[in-house]
């Protein structure tokens, strides 16, 4: 595991406490390899603009990981991270995850990998496309040095921020797949919540004016599910979540939950 580090920065103190449980790799930005690059948002404020711009290409490449950690003050990641999805980080109630401080969480409409038991979301994975490289952010303070009594917690969530390259594998064979327009109308009444295999053909005619025989409709969601783009129970899976934020496609879920009465039934 290539678990690398700013060169500059080595003696901060998160660094430090990251090299407590975890071997690490010492490395300027312009030479950062495949693998993990490990970032307190305080250092991203502090690289020149030749440096960011280093950094947003590595990240975007395939198999790399860009872990962002606290705290954020209200920084704008978006920009200095050129990241094409709708999300802040603010300030939030002192509250803990798994026994940690917490005072900022993210507001997105991005998939949550971590939430509190409020559901404000404190860690989140963001792929710029099914092929791309990933940054995660999370307003948890793994590598607070005044966390050390907690090491073992923070080494064991640190864990598991780290994605599976194999993971990664599958969904870039998964990108040779093209969708059809019914494969993605599919997709945006599962992101809706709204679904129904029983009555796809019936929910395709009458929000889309697409008509399909039964067959022929579950032949296409038995596709999503193959390409893990739908769970087995038809819900959709974290890569079509991405799938359907990179297509801009979330006004046209909001709108189909809009059409849906509070008691189930449709206007």
């Amino acid at each position: 595991m290539n678990i690398q580090i700013v060169k500059n920065y080595t003696k901060r103190t998160e660094y430090k406490m990251l090299k407590n449980w975890i071997n690490v790799n010492e490395r300027h930005i312009d030479e950062l390899t495949s693998g993990i690059c490990v970032i307190p948002a305080i250092i991203i404020l502090k690289l020149s603009e030749v440096e960011l711009q280093s950094l947003n290409k590595w990240w975007r490449q395939w198999g790399n990981q860009l872990i962002v950690s606290p705290p954020f003050h209200q920084m704008d990641v978006v920009s200095l991270l050129q990241l094409k999805v709708d999300l802040s980080v603010q300030g939030t109630e002192a509250q803990s995850f798994n026994s940690l401080p917490v005072i900022e969480s993210i507001k997105t409409n991005t998939k949550s990998k971590w939430e509190l038991a409020n559901g404000e979301i404190v860690a989140i994975d963001h792929f710029e496309h099914s092929g791309s490289g990933c940054v995660t952010l999370t307003t948890v303070p793994l590598l607070d040095y005044r966390l050390l009594s907690k090491q073992d917690v923070c080494k064991k969530l640190f864990l598991e921020l780290i994605i599976d390259n194999k993971y990664d594998e599958s969904t870039t064979v998964r990108e040779q797949f093209i969708l059809s327009p019914v494969h993605e109308y599919i997709l945006i009444l599962a992101s809706a919540n709204v679904l129904e295999p029983s009555k796809i053909s019936g929910q395709l005619s009458n929000f889309f004016k697409e008509n399909l025989s039964d067959n022929e409709a579950l032949e296409l969601l038995q596709q999503l599910i193959d390409q893990k783009l739908l769970e087995d129970s038809c819900a959709i899976t974290d890569a079509g979540e991405t799938y359907i934020n990179l297509k801009g496609y979330k006004a046209f879920v909001r709108e189909i939950k809009i059409w849906r009465r509070d008691d189930g039934t449709w206007r």
